[in-house]
C-alpha cells in the first residue's frame, strides 16, 4: 500500500477545508452544488468526450493498482534475482527453466520463459525484451498524460461556473437593493474558480506527475533486465552481472543496496 500518496490525498483535502473554513466565518460560502455540478460534471463528461468510458475504468484501475499498490519492483530484489540466476545459469543452462518460476519480476520472468523455451536466436530475443519494453513505457506514459491533461478541464469549467454566476448575478443589478447582494453573489460566483483550481492541483497533477515518475522507474527496471538476460546468456560472472545493474543506479542508490551476490 502506497502510504505516502495517501497521506498526500488526505493532507490536501485537510489543507483545502481548513483554508477555507479559517478564511471566514460564514464558511457555508464554500458549499455550492451549482459549481461543484459545473466542475465535476464538466471535467466528467470532457473525459468522456475525449478519451471515452474505456479510459476512465482503465483509469481508475491505474489508481488503484499502480498509484495506491505502489507495485514498482525495488531495485536491490531484481538485482538479487538476477544474480541468482546468473549463478545458476553458469552452473547448469538447464536451470533457467526452473528458476524462471521462482522470480518475482514478471519481465524477467517472461524472458527466462522466452530463453527456456527456445527457438529464439540472442538477437531476435534482445529485439523482442526491447520492443516489450517500448510498449509498456509508451502505454504507462499515455496513462500519465491522461491524467496530466484532465488537469486542464476543472479550472476552465471553474471559470465557467464563475462567468454564470457573475452573468446572474449582473441582471438583478436593476433592483432596489442590488448593492446588498454584489458581494455575496460574487463570492457565490467565484467558488466554481475555487473547486475547479483545487481539483486540478490536488487530485490530477500530483496524479500524473507521480504516474510519470513510476513510467521511468519501471522503464529502467526493464533495461536493467535486459541488460541482465544478455550477460546471464554470455555466462559473466555473477559479480559483473551484479556491479553492471548497479550502474543503471546513481551512486546514492547504489551506496543504500545491499550486496546481492
Amino acid at each position: 500500500m502506497n502510504i505516502s500518496m495517501l497521506i498526500g490525498l488526505v493532507l490536501s483535502l485537510v489543507v483545502f477545508l481548513g483554508a477555507a473554513l479559517t478564511s471566514t466565518k460564514e464558511y457555508k460560502v464554500f458549499l455550492d452544488y451549482h459549481a461543484a455540478l459545473i466542475v465535476l460534471g464538466g471535467t466528467l463528461a470532457a473525459w468522456l468526450v475525449s478519451f471515452g468510458g474505456a479510459s476512465m475504468l482503465n483509469m481508475t484501475k491505474v489508481f488503484f493498482t499502480r498509484v495506491l499498490k505502489n507495485e514498482v519492483d525495488r531495485y536491490d530484489i531484481l538485482i538479487k534475482e538476477v544474480v541468482e540466476v546468473a549463478k545458476a545459469y553458469r552452473d547448469n543452462p538447464a536451470a533457467i527453466g526452473e528458476k524462471s518460476k521462482t522470480v518475482k519480476n514478471p519481465f524477467f520472468k517472461e524472458a527466462l520463459e522466452l530463453m527456456a523455451a527456445g527457438g529464439i536466436e540472442p538477437k531476435e530475443l534482445d529485439t523482442i525484451l526491447m520492443k516489450r519494453a517500448m510498449t509498456h513505457f509508451h502505454r504507462y506514459e499515455q496513462d500519465a498524460e491522461i491524467f496530466k491533461t484532465m488537469s486542464k478541464f476543472p479550472p476552465a469549467f471553474g471559470l465557467l461556473g464563475a462567468v454564470m454566476g457573475i452573468v446572474a448575478m449582473m441582471q438583478g443589478l436593476g433592483s432596489s437593493d442590488a448593492i446588498k447582494s454584489v458581494g455575496p453573489s460574487l463570492a457565490i460566483a467565484l467558488v466554481a474558480t475555487l473547486y475547479g483550481i483545487a481539483v486540478a492541483n490536488f487530485i490530477f497533477l500530483p496524479l500524473g506527475e507521480y504516474l510519470t515518475k513510476l513510467t521511468k522507474m519501471d522503464y529502467n527496471i526493464r533495461m536493467m533486465v535486459i541488460e541482465g538476460v544478455k550477460l546471464i546468456r554470455l555466462k559473466k560472472h555473477p559479480l559483473i552481472v551484479e556491479e553492471s545493474l548497479k550502474s543503471y543506479l546513481l551512486p546514492k542508490e547504489r551506496a543504500t543496496l545491499k550486496k546481492a551476490a
